[in-house]
This record gives structure tokens, sequence and C-alpha cells, in this order.
């Protein structure tokens, strides 16, 4: 029963996928039973031929409306073409400060899509794997159902404006130092 679910899930993503033009890539991994547990690393491959263009990527969440936290801790580790492999420790927030929801929910389910990094743009071209691993304190994390990548075309250019960000080691959002950095 399994590998036909498999079967008709991975036809349903290429369907998707023919059919969305606006997305260099975009997969879901499904998470078995609804319990991430750490041994469940989810890869996510894809190419890219265009190192001038800029990109939006998301984390994609889909989680029952009774998770048990406000946020979800994750292990972003970054497989480059040449080999190095890089890893960030990412939090992303499910619900805001009052409880609700940051997506959008429906029978039981939410649906949650996070910016991972804005205008990010890749050195080199060839195959990328970006490894997602769930980093909570509890083992295996009830009621996530799924998680996806996207990587959104901009329709945009580096321009050395500085706007852009190249693929960060992964991908936390580019901070300033205001009131914690010592000079």
């Amino acid at each position: 029963m399994l590998p036909i679910r498999l079967i008709c899930l991975s036809l349903m993503t290429c369907f998707i996928l023919s059919c969305e033009q606006n997305f260099l890539f975009e997969e879901e991994k499904t998470i078995p039973e609804g319990m991430w547990a750490y041994r469940d690393t989810l890869n996510f491959a894809f190419t890219v031929t265009d190192t001038s263009a800029l990109y939006n990527m998301y984390v994609d969440f889909e989680h029952a409306d009774t998770f048990p936290n406000q946020n979800i801790y994750v292990k972003l580790h970054t497989l480059f073409p040449g080999g190095k492999r890089l890893g960030k420790t990412r939090s992303f927030d499910l619900f805001n400060m009052q409880g609700a929801s940051n997506g959008q929910c429906s029978g039981g389910q939410c649906r949650v899509r996070s910016l991972l990094q804005d205008n990010a743009y890749f050195n080199t071209p060839g195959e990328y794997v970006i490894t997602l691993e769930q980093f909570m304190r509890r083992d295996p994390v009830p009621g996530i159902r799924s998680v996806g990548l996207a990587i959104e075309k901009t329709g945009k250019k580096k321009n050395g404006s500085g706007r852009e960000k190249g693929l960060i080691p992964l991908l936390p959002q580019v901070t300033t130092c205001v009131n914690y950095c010592s000079p």
C-alpha cells in the first residue's frame, strides 16, 4: 500500500511542478504517521543553471492544529556542487504570540509557508541538496504531517546593489549588530 501512495504522491508532485512556472523547485515530503523523528532526514535535491537569477526560498510545514509548540527548530544543511557542506539551526514560528496559526487551517490541519531567504542567488551552477532535520527536545515530534522546500523565481537578476544575498551557509536572514555585538 505504501509504494502505491508514494507513486501517487510523486506523480502529483511532478504534475504540480510542470504547471508551476514561477518555481525553480518545489517538493513536499510526507512525515510517516505525522511523527517527525530525528532519524527522518529530508533531502531536497535540485539543479541550478542560472547563477545570475535571484530567488526567494521557503520552507513549508503541514501540521496538526493541535501542535503543542509555537515554533519548530530545524537543522538545515546545504551540500554545494563542489562537495562543501554547511549547516545552520533555525526556528520557524508555526503560531503567533496569541496562539493563532501563521498559515491557513482547515479540518484540523494547518499549512504554513515560512521565508527561509529572500533575494538569494547561487554562485555555482550544479546540483544542490538541502537537508532538513527536526531539532526539538522531543523525539519524535508529533503533529508534523509534511515538510516542503520551495524556491521561487523572483524574475530579477543580481545587480551588485547589495540587496541580494548569496546562498548563505544555510540561510539565516542576514542580521546586523545593534545592541548585542561588541566592536
